[in-house]
């Protein structure tokens, strides 16, 4: 006889991470639950079959609720929250995935502490974005939208982050054996690339591997040496212009304008959590480049604000994916600098022909001069690297806002992005974003006509 989700295992399920059970969302899970003890037959109807999957994936739902809520929670509102009460249990959680997470958790908590990027005016939302279910269990992929504001500043702050989470059927009944988020820094440094839409087919957890907890320790390592100085105070900020450009000259003599960068700020910040962003201008379609197997979003999105702040296209006439230029027409054909991140990054600090360019610089806080002024502006792009298997730049952003650090006079960037439907930065400390690696800035001088 099939498995159901019951009273018993949904009781077990919310209680196991520390929150009440008279609380709302679990009062309906429990009335769904309940609804649910009758035995189904192995040969349901249609109708029984899909009253079951609809109940089993609101119950699922429900409580997946509850496990990201008590996660970010525990994260982000400081070590004291996590002191109360106890995120993982071996009865809702594979044992495994227990420790995968509570050691995810204690590396995040550091993270927040050590970037002083604790959050107040905290809320969550969440959407369930698809579901599968099948004899071997559920599959609910949900987005998480985080609203907030870091203590001591009144910009609102917030993100985007995008969960797998698998319910599967055991002979104790419904157990989550994998919570995965495919855009996360700490999951991709850990587990390595995966595709970011999965079905229950292929999915499985990577959280009993046995390089996965030395991954791990490997980069609260790393981290923990990044944070070693005090990230908040500033360094020097050296220069980092290279590669020689391949791209072909459009005139000696092309003019550089300026980029109204309070526009690509603006740009950033309506369509960061938009399911179809906008598109930027110069009649270039808006293509999500994160539906593609692999691909983030996050450089498209950036070359789409560029547009918005006055940028015209270097289109080299290329066919294919062309390694000169900076252009979109179609999926099959465009420039690669227009979605990669060190491809932008080497046409911007390179070009001197036609469209956006740029200069760059290592990434830190800075001490405010009223001589100097700022080292980097609103409307400049803020890169991040992945080390480990990636071992390459991997993020773009837009710096949208400045914030000051505990030491009066000394300013950091916070910046938006979108890496894909559901998954976007809003105004987040740039020391948060991957921690423990390098950043740059990309200074936009303007663009040629």
């Amino acid at each position: 006889m099939k498995k159901v989700i019951n009273a018993m295992l949904a009781a077990t399920l919310v209680s196991a991470i520390g929150i009440p059970v008279v609380a709302q969302a679990q009062s309906n899970s429990s009335a769904i639950a309940e609804s649910m003890v009758s035995p189904v037959s192995d040969t349901p109807s249609d109708t029984q079959a899909a009253t079951f999957n609809l109940y089993s994936v609101e119950t699922c739902f429900s409580l997946a609720q509850d496990i990201l809520r008590n996660y970010y929670e525990n994260i982000e509102l400081g070590t004291a929250l996590s002191a109360k009460r106890s995120f993982v249990d071996t009865k809702s959680l594979d044992a495994s995935l227990s420790n995968y997470l509570q050691n995810k958790i204690t590396t995040k908590q550091f993270v927040v502490d050590a970037a002083n990027a604790q959050k107040e005016n905290y809320t969550l939302k969440f959407n369930l974005l698809s579901s599968e279910v099948t004899k071997e269990g559920i599959l609910l992929t949900i987005s998480t939208e985080a609203s907030f504001n870091y203590v001591g500043l009144d910009v609102q702050s917030g993100f985007g982050e995008v969960s797998n989470i698998l319910f599967k059927n055991t002979d104790a009944g419904l157990i989550v054996t994998d919570l995965q988020m495919p855009y996360d820094y700490y999951d991709e440094y850990v587990r390595g690339q995966e595709d970011h839409s999965r079905d229950l087919a292929s999915i499985y957890s990577k959280s009993n591997n046995a390089s996965i907890t030395e991954r791990q320790a490997e980069l609260h390592s790393r981290i923990t040496q990044y944070f070693s100085v005090d990230r908040e105070l500033p360094v020097q900020m050296n220069s980092i212009d290279g590669e020689k450009t391949t791209n072909r000259s459009i005139t000696p003599y092309a003019t550089l304008t300026a980029l109204n960068k309070t526009s690509i700020a603006t740009y950033a910040k309506n369509n960061k959590a938009k399911t179809s962003p906008s598109s930027g201008g110069s009649s270039v379609p808006y293509y999500d480049f994160s539906q593609l197997t692999g691909n983030w979003d996050c450089t498209n999105f950036v070359s789409h604000a560029l547009l918005a702040g006055g940028a015209v296209p270097y289109d080299t006439n290329g066919s294919g994916i062309a390694s000169t230029g900076w252009y979109y027409r179609s999926l099959s054909n465009r420039a690669s600098s227009w979605s990669g991140v060190p491809n932008l990054y080497s046409f911007l600090v390179n070009n001197t022909t036609k469209g956006p360019a740029g200069t760059s610089t290592t990434y830190s806080t800075f001490r405010y001069n009223s001589n100097t002024g700022y080292p980097y502006a609103v409307g400049d792009i803020l890169q991040f690297y992945l080390s480990g298997s990636y071992n390459n730049w991997r993020h773009s952003t837009i710096i949208t806002e400045y914030y000051e650090t505990t030491t009066d006079f000394v300013f950091g960037a916070l910046v938006t992005g979108r890496s894909g439907q559901g998954t976007y930065n809003d105004n987040q400390k740039a020391e948060e974003i991957y921690p423990g690696d390098s950043k740059r800035v990309i200074k936009l001088t303007g663009y040629y006509k």
